[in-house]
């Protein structure tokens, strides 16, 4: 009997690591064709096959990654909203404290629901309306981001020891709808001048919801 020479436990953990991170990147590279081109062109048009062309892998790769197309769009929907997320919370790192930076949310989320991103989140988004398992996969992404933001909002009313926590997380999710839908409006109708007025609205409404719960002496 012939003893064959034991493969490294390191090689195969090298080699581990390396297939990781190949397959990260051809599901970066997907997801990002697919938001690309769902926000661009909608949502009936982005096919497998246009995620194919434009994100120049083999269908195998995608297979492997996304087994349907409705896998394919929830993750889509799941990578846009973390986009999303992290755009929102590098628009409020950039001023000097959160407050001032809360105090800019609405400008940052129109920035944020105009962006590639939310376009491609919103088109998914109106699909499942007519399409059950897109649906049932999109509800379980959006309890999650729901959750996420929930406890973001609560921590800035601790933080900054505001009264009536939960009208304040009503005034974000006011916010965020409104937003969505003056940037649908604005698509449609082209009018950029109403968004802009319907926005100072918003984020007059805002800053007086956030300025109204803070402590006297803030």
């Amino acid at each position: 009997m012939i003893d064959l020479p034991a493969t490294p436990v390191a090689a195969n953990g090298e080699r581990n690591v390396a297939t990781r991170a190949r397959g990260k990147a051809t599901r970066d590279i997907l997801l990002s064709s697919a938001i690309k081109l769902v926000a661009l062109h909608g949502y009936a048009a982005t096919t497998t096959q246009a995620v194919l062309d434009d994100a120049g892998v083999s269908r195998g790769s995608l297979l492997h990654q996304f087994p349907t197309r409705d896998m394919l769009m929830v993750a889509t929907a799941e990578e846009a909203m973390q986009r999303m997320l992290a755009a929102v919370e590098s628009g409020l790192l950039r001023h000097s404290d959160l407050l001032k930076g809360m105090m800019d949310f609405p400008s940052i989320l129109w920035r944020v629901q105009t962006d590639l991103p939310a376009r491609a989140f919103t088109e998914i988004q109106l699909a499942s309306r007519w399409d059950t398992s897109l649906e049932d996969g999109l509800q379980r992404a959006m309890r999650a981001m729901s959750d996420l933001a929930s406890g973001k909002v609560m921590q800035v009313a601790e933080q900054f020891a505001m009264s009536d926590p939960l009208g304040l997380l009503n005034e974000v999710y006011l916010l965020i709808a409104a937003t969505q839908g003056l940037a649908i409006g604005r698509d449609l109708t082209g009018n950029k001048m109403l968004a802009t007025a319907s926005l100072a609205l918003l984020k007059e409404r805002f800053v007086a919801a956030l300025r109204g719960r803070l402590p006297a002496s803030s």
